[in-house]
């Protein structure tokens, strides 16, 4: 030992080192040894004759060594032996054929296949191509949405529904039944759409008065008919009235019934409350539905006890409804109506400049001296309660809902309401409006005039003024026209 500055270590502390045949670690070392010599001992009288058989090849290993040597070529021979014997039992076996060698490896890849085809779905037919089927690319908004959209692609599916369903609402109002009765007999699907964006629209709906019209046909129905020379309850209870009934059982002509959602709810009971339920519309997938233009339903005259109709005043053409709804209605039957409130409102139409090109002459030759002024007191009527409203700050009535139009136009269709009008009239709910008539006069207007009443009309007015009376065609499209304006369409703003 030489003295290391800084360091003092004392030499009765160190111990020396062995060295172990296991390793520092315990482990047998796995290092190729060369003819056993590191096992030998050298010492000074056999280093020269180790020196001569490892390094020069020379002579052999002393006798300490060679019992060690003796036992590794024992190793090796039981070895040799082993591996002889392995040989003998694979000759005794028959050897395979290249034939043989293929018709495993067939095998073997048909295995592979079937596993592969067990982990495949199901082919949709039976047939034997294996050709991949073409996608179906003329699916239609309303087909079901992917497993997996994202919330931006979910977002624009829902938008790209309802822009469809504001088309298809918006072409329903705008147009005659019978264009919408085509449209939808071309092109099916359509409805579909319309509808499925319709339950949407329900879903935010505090009512649908389609629930409202299911309870008054089910308590109704149970109510028995008042006997002969007592009144039955009033108007005001019309929950305990007693459904019209003709020969024991209600018919309930259900027109525009969308998805029959009434007849379905009313499936169940309808032997035990005696109900024949007849649903029509333009178009519909469900056996419970008849396909007609309800301006022309396939049934005979007098042969419903109830009519409804439940939003489905949709077409330009909303009087050929209600007068067909008289024809096929029972006398004294009932026509039950629920309308959006915003179609309702007072018709305040804009004063006609009397000066512009194509009114002086026609203003001139078709309107009175009478219909002028009752035309000009109707604008300063409007244009005092504008400015009651404005400059005086009255409560603001203008938007309310009247129905004093409505009314008066079934009216001269021959129905009038089931009593008083604060009665058959419902206001309460804040978005419909649901009225209730009866065929309980004859029509003054309209397909149910009769001809004879008209002659008899025209021959009284020829005997008071001593001329037949002069009907003009346009004038009649006009108040026609202008009638149907009573109702506006239900329209979505563009967005």
């Amino acid at each position: 030992m030489f003295a290391v500055p800084g360091w003092s270590v004392s030499a009765d502390a160190l111990k020396p080192e062995t060295a172990s045949a296991s390793g520092p670690s315990g482990v047998k070392s796995k290092k190729r040894k060369r003819n056993n010599v590191e096992s030998q001992s050298i010492t000074s009288t056999n280093v020269a004759d180790l020196y001569e058989a490892v390094v020069e090849g020379k002579g052999k290993l002393p006798p300490s060594n060679q019992g060690s040597k003796d036992d590794n070529n024992s190793a090796k021979r039981a070895k040799k032996q082993s591996m002889t014997t392995k040989a003998a039992a694979q000759d005794d076996q028959p050897k395979s054929s290249k034939k043989d060698k293929k018709t495993k490896n067939k095998n073997r890849d048909q295995n592979t296949t079937t596993a592969n085809d067990a982990r495949l779905p199901e082919p949709l037919d039976n047939t034997s191509s294996t050709k991949p089927s073409k996608p179906n690319t003329t699916s239609t908004p309303s087909a079901a949405a992917p497993s997996k959209l994202t919330p931006l692609q979910a977002s624009m599916r829902e938008k790209l529904i309802s822009a469809r369903f504001r088309h298809l609402n918006e072409t329903l109002y705008t147009r005659p039944s019978e264009e919408s009765f085509t449209l939808f007999q071309d092109s099916p699907d359509m409805f579909t759409e319309y509808h499925e964006g319709f339950r949407r629209q329900v879903k935010v709906w505090p009512e649908n008065p389609v629930d409202s019209f299911l309870s008054d046909i089910r308590s109704r129905a149970r109510a028995k008919p008042p006997t002969k020379g007592r009144p039955g309850p009033p108007p005001s209870q019309r929950n305990k009235m007693a459904l019209p009934r003709t020969t024991g059982t209600c018919t309930i002509a259900d027109l525009g019934c969308g998805d029959a959602r009434l007849a379905e709810s009313l499936q169940g009971d309808r032997s035990k409350l005696r109900l024949d339920i007849k649903s029509f519309d333009l178009q519909s997938p469900s056996a419970l539905v008849t396909r007609a233009d309800i301006a022309n339903l396939p049934l005979e005259d007098g042969s419903v006890n109830v009519a409804i109709f439940c939003l489905a005043l949709m077409g330009t053409n909303w009087i050929d409804f209600v007068e067909e709804a008289y024809r096929i209605l029972h006398w004294k039957g009932e026509l039950w109506v629920a309308e959006i409130k915003s179609r309702f409102g007072p018709a305040r139409k804009s004063a006609v400049v009397e000066h512009s090109v194509g009114n002086r002459k026609k203003n001139s030759a078709a309107l009175g001296k009478k219909a002028k002024a009752a035309r000009d007191a109707e604008a300063d009527a409007l244009h005092g309660e504008d400015l009651a409203v404005e400059v005086d700050g009255l409560e603001d009535k203008r938007r309310e809902t009247d129905v004093t139009a409505f009314i008066e136009a079934l009216k001269k269709r021959g129905f009038v309401l089931q009593g008083e009008r604060a009665e058959a009239v419902d206001l309460s709910n804040r978005m419909f409006v649901k009225m209730h008539f009866i065929k309980g006069a004859s029509p003054t207007k309209g397909k149910g005039v009769k001809a004879e009443d008209a002659s008899k009309m025209g021959a009284a007015h020829k005997k008071r003024k001593g001329f037949a009376p002069k009907w003009d065609d346009d004038e009649h499209a006009e108040n026609a026209e202008d009638e149907a304006s009573i109702l506006k369409p239900c329209v979505y703003k563009i967005r």
